[in-house]
């Protein structure tokens, strides 16, 4: 049986160092959507995501031997898409991503702009989401085709988006006592959302004068002394002194009480999106609370499902995954209010849904509450593009992709789907097709050529019938189908 454990030395510099949710963003971006100077990612991001989150166990990819069985969690296997919504006090200043951007000599954007951590802390005063209307979030999200929301109720930086009776650095000291979770939760409700609320056990706020706010430097080099909250060489408290254990003790059970809060005080909890250690809730707690809940693996190590981040996955998962990538350039607000194309997001939902996962795209509100302009425009060219092609992607079966067809298949029902992707210029390639085997463009229904040479189908779509979003063309009967390997991988 899994039981809680005091915090150790180990957990301790994991914790100093988390990231999960908060790397850079990696992927290609289209003319709509640059990068601020402040917070722009170095070309290598992926390598800088996965280095952080070696720093606290866990990895682009988790390893997960099954999940939950209960009734009400079985709607994530194949949920298809859900909506991140990181927020919080760094919004207030929009010029760095999230909690990073305290944290001092980051490899992946060196020279960018950092705010020292009392500077960061202090935006918790100017926080003031007079514009907090989550339901006109949630009601573009779900005409968009999502079926489930996560909110960031505390990052890394320790800031409580409720008002908690645990720790002093929450909506309970800085905002009245207004809650900020609530309404998430109600306009979820409201609106037929599943409910997620992210929760990070790192707490910088709270580990302040155990940590270090420079990268990569624990104090045990001389030439790289630890940084305190003003980015100044400091020497921090032994990992063996009494002092130090008695913080340990405390930062635990700050975590257990912040946990059951959320847990208890919101009514049904869908998904449980943790961030990193220290592991010091049990699951049996966790489900005790909320039977029939969703956990990642994040801060136990192994969880429901899998949660590759920004990086496709090589190998296909073999259960529930979940890919998470931004849909804006940084996983928190940013100034610039740039967003990737729907074409760039339809890329990643069409590869994840071929191989059975969901797909969870960030946006990042600003400090009054309110969305950016191009969040709401992506979310309406998305729910313009679901009027036709929902039937590709939700409720689907993974297809045979790599090893049958040279893009992204689908399967639902009937009929196979596959998925010509912006970058696609060839012609559409499928083996074990027959020549009872029609295809269409699902956006107009028109027939579309095709080519028989062997078992091999090759489907040509015209020049003219390509837009740079994903062309679905819809083939049936289907095509004959082996089982398909799980340990397929994807293509370079």
């Amino acid at each position: 049986m899994e039981r809680d454990h005091p915090i150790t030395r180990r957990d301790l510099l994991t914790a100093a160092m988390m990231s999960a949710a908060c790397a850079p963003a990696w992927a290609a971006t289209t003319s709509n959507a640059k990068a601020t100077s402040d917070a722009k990612a170095t070309s290598d991001a992926p390598d800088a995501a996965e280095s952080q989150h070696r720093r606290i166990g866990v990895g682009p990819t988790n390893t997960v031997n099954g999940h939950t069985t209960h009734p009400d969690a079985q709607w994530f296997g194949n949920a298809g898409l859900g909506f991140f919504l990181h927020w919080g006090i760094s919004s207030v200043d929009g010029g760095g991503d999230l909690s990073w951007y305290m944290m001092g000599d980051t490899p992946w954007d060196v020279g960018a702009k950092k705010l020292p951590p009392e500077e960061y802390w202090a935006l918790a005063e100017r926080f003031q989401p007079n514009n907090y209307h989550p339901e006109r979030w949630l009601r573009a999200a779900k005409a968009a085709g999502a079926r489930y929301a996560v909110l960031t109720t505390r990052h890394h930086d320790g800031f409580a988006m409720w008002p908690s009776d645990h720790g002093d650095f929450s909506t309970k000291n800085y905002l009245k006592g207004r809650d900020l979770v609530r309404p998430f939760v109600d306009a979820c409700l409201t609106v037929g959302l599943k409910v997620g609320l992210y929760y990070s056990p790192p707490d910088w706020y709270f580990n302040r004068r155990f940590m270090s706010f420079r990268w990569d430097a624990d104090g045990s080099r001389p030439n790289r002394p630890a940084w305190d909250t003003r980015h100044q060489p400091t020497t921090l408290p032994a990992a063996d002194s009494e002092e130090r254990r008695a913080h340990d003790a405390r930062y635990a059970d700050y975590i257990r009480g912040q946990v059951d809060e959320l847990l208890t005080r919101y009514g049904k909890v869908d998904l449980l999106w943790f961030d990193g250690g220290p592991a010091v809730v049990a699951m049996e707690r966790i489900r005790q609370l909320q039977p029939g809940i969703v956990v990642n693996p994040r801060m136990h190590g192994h969880g429901d499902f899998e949660t590759p981040e920004v990086s496709f996955p090589v190998t296909r998962p073999k259960g529930w995954w979940e890919l998470c990538v931004q849909f804006n350039n940084a996983w928190g607000y940013t100034r610039d209010e740039n967003y990737k194309s729907l074409g760039w997001m339809l890329d990643q939902f069409a590869r994840a849904r071929a191989w059975g996962g969901n797909l969870l795209v960030n946006m990042g509100p600003r400090p009054d509450g309110e969305l950016p302009d191009n969040a709401y425009a992506r979310m309406k060219e998305l729910a313009d593009w679901m009027r036709v092609n929902r039937a590709s992607v939700m409720d689907t079966q993974p297809g045979d992709w790599p090893e049958r067809c040279n893009v992204p298949m689908t399967l639902h029902g009937r009929t196979a789907y596959l998925h010509a992707l912006p970058a696609m210029k060839d012609s559409l390639e499928l083996k074990g097709a027959t020549s009872a085997t029609r295809a269409r463009l699902l956006r107009t229904g028109e027939a579309v050529p095709t080519e028989h040479e062997g078992d091999t189908m090759r489907v040509t779509l015209p020049a003219a019938l390509r837009t740079d979003t994903d062309d679905v063309v819809a083939l049936s009967p289907p095509p004959r189908r082996p089982p398909a390997s799980p340990q397929s991988h994807a293509p370079s």
